[in-house]
């Protein structure tokens, strides 16, 4: 087993499975980084979405956050009773977003997608 060929295919089926082991080790860390946040979810439908720059996902994630907060504050009060506050405290998050995270030619585009109408990611726009 001295062939040349071989030791070719043995160095590339090599590389292949030490590049397929850490993009899985990678994907698990990105996973995990996100469960520790609130809205995780809510985050990487927006980044999907509206194809967010670094800045504008720092700036969704401290509004997310933020959001959080208040709601965990709320948490401890009565919150039946403080329906109406919880309405308006969600509003001014999403306005903040609009604001801050979502460019201002998509402000549309957002509009529908926080309505309920799904919102068409850069990859799967009609070109």
């Amino acid at each position: 087993m001295s062939s040349e060929r071989f030791w070719v295919l043995l160095l590339a089926l090599t590389a292949f499975c030490a590049g397929l082991a850490s993009g899985v080790l990678l994907s698990f860390r990105r996973v995990s980084a996100a469960d520790g946040r609130p809205f995780a979810l809510y985050e990487s439908q927006m980044t999907e979405a509206f194809d967010l720059d670094e800045e504008r996902v720092e700036n969704l994630r401290y509004i997310l956050q933020d959001y959080q907060e208040e709601i965990e504050a709320l948490k401890e009060r009565n919150i039946a009773s403080l329906d109406p506050e919880l309405v308006k405290i969600g509003r001014e998050h999403r306005d903040l977003i609009r604001t801050w995270v979502v460019p201002a030619h998509q402000h549309q585009e957002f509009d529908l997608w926080v309505g309920g109408l799904p919102a068409l990611s850069p990859s799967n726009r009609p070109q």
